[in-house]
């Protein structure tokens, strides 16, 4: 089996929360991105988009891409239904830039766990899993974030230049979260469908579910 911990290779559909498309948030997250990559050249995966994942590790399952996205709307509109929402989006506060010493959760920004977005997440697992069941094995803990470097860096290491990126001003702390180049909230307006079958420069977007 590949180590998706060292060689940077991952398998099967996502559900993806992706800011707008001229999201002023996302420009600044892509170009904090860029810059980590330059700074890791060689090491680093190529470029992937900005999102935050909202439902992974389906590639034991069978689903199709249409069928992930026919659920995915169904959630949607049962998330809105419950929090009485219009089609505004989705606001999620930022809570810090920190690593977890893995490859595909190097150096992000962790999101608050918003009763909003805690309520999308656990709609859309329920009717994924009811459509197609898992397997035995136990589903992780939701830990909602944006990933700005995918990298086989130690914790040490990739704390370290979340020290300098703090340090350069690229973000900063507050009584209740950070501020990033200025932004202390994402805002996200759809839920994407991904095939991340392959490294992260080759996955690829086949469809999206406004939010």
């Amino acid at each position: 089996m590949t180590d998706i911990c060292t060689e940077g290779i991952f398998s099967g559909l996502a559900l993806w929360l992706v800011p707008s498309a001229h999201s002023a948030f996302g420009e600044v997250v892509r170009g904090e991105m860029g810059r980590l990559r330059a700074a890791n050249a060689g090491g680093c995966s190529g470029e992937f988009g900005v999102h935050a994942t909202l439902l992974a590790g389906l590639g034991d399952r069978s689903v199709s891409g249409e069928a992930l996205r026919d659920v995915a709307r169904e959630a949607v509109r049962m998330w809105r239904a419950q929090q009485h929402r219009e089609g505004e989006g989705l606001t999620v506060a930022l809570q810090d830039v920190t690593t977890r010493g893995l490859y595909f959760q190097c150096i992000l920004i962790a999101l608050a766990h918003s009763p909003a977005l805690l309520a999308l997440h656990h709609t859309t697992r329920h009717l994924v899993d009811l459509h197609f069941p898992p397997t035995a094995a136990k589903a992780e803990a939701f830990f909602p974030h944006i990933s700005l470097l995918y990298a086989p860096l130690d914790a040490a290491a990739a704390q370290t230049q979340i020290d300098k990126m703090q340090q350069q001003g690229v973000f900063e702390k507050t009584h209740d979260g950070i501020s990033f180049h200025g932004f202390t909230e994402a805002q996200f307006g759809s839920v994407d469908v991904y095939d991340c079958t392959g490294r992260p420069e080759q996955w690829v977007k086949l469809h999206s579910v406004p939010l």
